[in-house]
């Protein structure tokens, strides 16, 4: 990558575009961590479905799942299909009352994309301090920020 540096001495990318820049990553991340949960027979949105539920108290219906924002431009109903994969696996059960809970072996593969998804972490941070991925994050939140609909 050609670096250059701007009138005071300050260091810049060559005038990367942010735009291509952000899709870049994004693309590197998505293809690592589904790289790290493929390893172990989990889609990304399995991992969202777990997790989702997991989090609820007392579970899930399939209409409160649908409404979980699902990112990356994916449907709806790509976290729905997902639950329904991990009931037919057992790792989640539906009970008479529409709620989707863990199993105790939806919490074992849990706990083991867990462990998989904070090494893909680590391996995203590398040599990046914490300080430096929260600017990076506040910046791009910013940058959405200011191109929000509705904003002058």
């Amino acid at each position: 990558m050609t670096t250059t540096s701007t009138p005071n001495g300050t260091p810049t990318l060559g005038h990367r575009p942010i735009a291509l820049a952000a899709w870049s990553a994004t693309e590197a991340i998505l293809r690592h961590s589904q790289a790290a949960l493929a390893r172990i027979d989990v889609t990304q949105p399995q991992w969202w479905a777990l997790n989702n539920v997991v989090r609820a108290e007392h579970g899930l219906t399939r209409e409160e799942l649908r409404a979980v924002a699902v990112p990356y431009g994916m449907g709806a109903e790509v976290i729905v299909h997902a639950a329904d994969a991990l009931v037919h696996r057992g790792w989640l059960g539906l009970g008479a009352d529409g709620l989707l809970t863990l199993t105790e072996q939806g919490r074992e593969g849990l706990a083991t994309a867990k462990e998989h998804m904070d090494r893909v972490r680590a391996e995203l941070l590398g040599d990046i301090t914490e300080e430096e991925y929260a600017t990076a994050v506040s910046v791009l939140q910013r940058v959405t920020d200011n191109l929000a609909p509705g904003r002058p």
